[in-house]
């Protein structure tokens, strides 16, 4: 007679010493109308789905029984299944790895030591793989809650959930009725992501996810789960916190769990519709108005493209995936195109998965595909939006080493995957070589196509509204303005004064040289009278004539610019102002330099220079447009079109021709549209004050249509200029000419 003990019993025959853990929590439920075992590991904080099958096979592991046994009392249990003892060890070893259960057999630290690192390897190359979601481990709220949850109940009580509900849909017809007065009061770009307001934007960002994740928490508690981590993440750059709400699996009512997901949209929601409110009815200059502005703009952008959309792993696609009864929803639907992948591409055969849905397979494999696209559309507008907040400051460095950060998780992931899916040994023999020759072809011809086939090509920049042939009055010799005879808008004559300045200094000179004229004239005159008695008298004429003709060169220099202090008007037209200056006090005891428009009743009695004002046409405009050195070669006059839309006409769109570019680059450029003003040009202040892009720029004009006529001089907006197709290719080579240096 054999025990167990006998060398030769077989494996399969003797105990096995693995007994399920004692303190595992399970719970009863149905997904799909199937029943399944929900398991809690208390330690790790992690959960577990098994059928029922599994469920059995996890509670015979007690020890002292055998393979053989579980196998019989499996078929017993569940007729007419069968299972083999291969497919049992194998079940055991997932049930080992995933710590549901113990053994007294030695070497087991190690082994366990050995999960662990795997386990943190596989997180740190999850960080690297989505660095604009970086999540840190946190703490246990449990007490916290604890202690919150019973003084926050009536937020989550039926009456107060039908208020919010109410008072959200009413800031949302607030906007929608009074939509063109609400778009005009928004700030453009870059003066709502200014400097200056980047605090009052992280400090909305960081209070609203703060109370986000409170409010998952105590949804989780309300309906009587656990929350037992809420930490820090930066996401997109900007801390905020995350709420582990994952015992919501333990739950069995499937809309107490969608509940849960939507907790934190339902407080921010709340939250924004208040500051709508708010927003609207105070004044914009007004620091209440900008931080209600600042959380309108957080909570809303949050919940629309993070949050409340089901495509990214937050809260939209976990109440999904509860409403449709899918837990792991995103890895089941990768799974399912990828089989149908390997059918389709590589001819293998689809594995059989009771965990994969059986049922519309199609819009599973479909979802992972619109989930993967607009994972890249959301990551791509992130990059260039920190792009564009880290340009004004000269650190676009910042945005392209993130940038190759992102490209690790939507690249070199993937490859690293399709790799490791040909490993898999015998995996390329069952491959079917025609099928997967024919589908290597196409891919390879499709990626030719997107790389030479020519696609339209345009770039934007920024624009300024300017009068069209407008002449403009230059302050050629700087003077002290004593009297200015017109304003913006008054018709002139050509020849018609328009201001009178003064210059001691240039007076003095004037007055100067005139006494000097006249002593020069005078010697002359007398030594031209006694050249008759005295040789010497007539010998110093020449010299003195010499002088006499150098100063009155001088003198009709300066009494040129003595008539160059009076202004005249070069043409018939309307005055125009020039671009607005601000304030700057006096350096050095100097008089303090004109601030506003020159004609400025304010600007009497301070130094006039530059630019004075236009006289033309206010009818006939053009866009002067900003265009980069880097783009400039790509704008043809007379064939470039471009699209031109203004901020103060945002859903108007006006098509012009680029009508010229100018040879020189632009050294001085309106404040208005700088990055500093509220443009969207980065800008360096010179010492007198003025505004320099950081980087070389042109101009190039655009006459705007006769529809444009009542546009106002100096309206900014922006130039979608379209230029000759490029290629793919094309594209690449020059962002990598730009990006880095191959000079040797």
């Amino acid at each position: 007679m054999s025990t167990a003990s006998d060398p030769y019993v077989s494996s399969s025959a003797r105990p096995l010493p693995i007994i399920k853990r004692d303190d595992l929590f399970q719970e009863r439920q149905k997904y799909l109308g199937r029943p399944y075992w929900i398991l809690k590991d208390p330690i790790a904080l992690t959960y577990y789905r098994f059928q029922p099958q599994e469920f059995a096979i996890l509670n015979m592991l007690d020890g002292e029984t055998s393979i053989d046994q579980i196998k019989e009392r499996f078929e017993a249990e569940f007729p007419p299944h069968k299972i083999t003892v291969e497919e049992i060890a194998t079940f055991i070893g997932r049930l080992h790895q995933g710590g549901l259960v113990r053994t007294h057999l030695p070497g087991q630290g190690k082994q366990l030591k050995k999960r662990r690192d795997e386990k943190l390897s596989k997180q740190r190359l999850a960080r690297m793989s989505n660095v604009l979601a970086i999540r840190f481990r946190g703490v246990d709220p449990e007490k916290f809650l604890n202690w919150l949850e019973p003084r926050m109940r009536w937020f989550f009580s039926p009456l107060c959930v039908a208020f919010c509900c109410a008072l959200s849909i009413s800031a949302m017809l607030l906007v929608a009725v009074q939509f063109r007065e609400f778009n005009a009061k928004l700030p453009g770009f870059h003066e709502f992501f200014a400097g200056e307001n980047w605090i009052w934007l992280i400090l909305a960002m960081g209070v609203t996810k703060v109370l986000h994740e409170i409010g998952h928490g105590l949804f989780c508690k309300y309906f009587g789960g656990e929350c037992h981590e809420i930490g820090v993440m930066l996401l997109a750059l900007t801390p905020c916190l995350y709420c582990n709400v994952s015992d919501s699996w333990m739950l069995p009512n499937k809309w107490h769990r969608a509940a849960i997901g939507a907790a934190g949209m339902y407080v921010e929601v709340v939250i924004a519709s208040i500051c709508t409110f708010i927003w609207w009815f105070t004044d914009s200059t007004t620091l209440l108005n900008q931080v209600c502005l600042s959380v309108m703009f957080v909570s809303s952008v949050s919940t629309v493209i993070f949050n409340g959309n089901p495509l990214l792993r937050y809260d939209g696609y976990y109440i999904l995936s509860d409403i449709s009864e899918i837990p792991n929803l995103q890895q089941k639907s990768r799974t399912i195109l990828n089989n149908k992948m390997g059918k389709w591409f590589l001819g293998l055969e689809e594995p059989d998965d009771p965990y994969l849905p059986q049922r519309r397979q199609g819009f599973f494999a479909l979802y992972t595909v619109a989930s993967t696209v607009y994972r890249w559309i959301v990551v791509l507008s992130i990059l260039f939006f920190l792009n564009k907040i880290f340009e004004p400051y000269g650190l676009k460095v910042i945005g392209q080493m993130i940038a190759l950060a992102a490209m690790y998780g939507l690249v070199i992931m993937p490859l690293w995957k399709l790799f490791k899916f040909f490993r898999v040994p015998g995996r390329l023999q069952k491959v079917k070589r025609p099928r997967m020759y024919a589908s290597m072809a196409a891919v390879a011809v499709l990626l030719l196509a997107i790389w030479f086939i020519p696609l339209p090509h345009s770039i934007i920049c920024a624009l300024q509204i300017q009068p069209h042939g407008a002449d403009t009055v230059y302050v050629e010799v700087p003077g002290i303005l004593e009297e200015c005879r017109v304003e913006p808008g008054q018709a002139v004559k050509q020849g018609d004064v328009l201001a009178v300045l003064r210059n001691p200094d240039l007076e003095l000179q004037v007055l100067q040289l005139r006494g000097e004229r006249n002593q020069y004239a005078s010697q002359i005159t007398a030594l031209r009278h006694l050249r008759l008695e005295s040789a010497e008298a007539g010998e110093q004429i020449p010299e003195l004539e010499e002088s006499l003709a150098k100063t009155e060169e001088q003198l009709a220099r300066l009494e040129r610019d003595l008539e160059k202090l009076t202004l005249r008007a070069p043409r018939d037209g309307i005055v125009m102002p020039v671009d607005l200056r601000p304030q700057r006090p006096g350096v050095g005891g100097q008089l303090p330099s004109w601030s506003g428009f020159p004609t400025d009743t304010s600007n009497l009695g301070t130094m006039l220079d530059g630019d004075f004002c236009r006289v033309g046409d206010p009818t006939k405009l053009e866009a002067e447009i900003v265009v980069e050195q880097s783009d400039v070669e790509f704008v043809v006059p007379k064939q470039s079109t471009v699209d031109i839309k203004l901020r103060e006409l945002p859903s108007a769109t006006f098509r012009s021709q680029i009508a010229d570019v100018s040879p020189k680059p632009i050294e001085r450029i309106a404040r208005r549209m700088t990055a500093k003003a509220g443009g969207s040009i980065p800008s360096t202040t010179e010492q007198d004050g003025g505004e320099r892009p950081l980087t070389t720029s042109y101009y190039a004009q655009a006459v705007m249509p006769d529809d444009a006529a009542g546009l106002h001089i100096g309206a900014l907006g922006e130039a979608r200029i379209y230029t000759r197709w490029r290629t793919l290719g094309e594209r690449v080579a020059r962002y990598l000419n730009r990006t880095f240096s191959f000079d040797l």
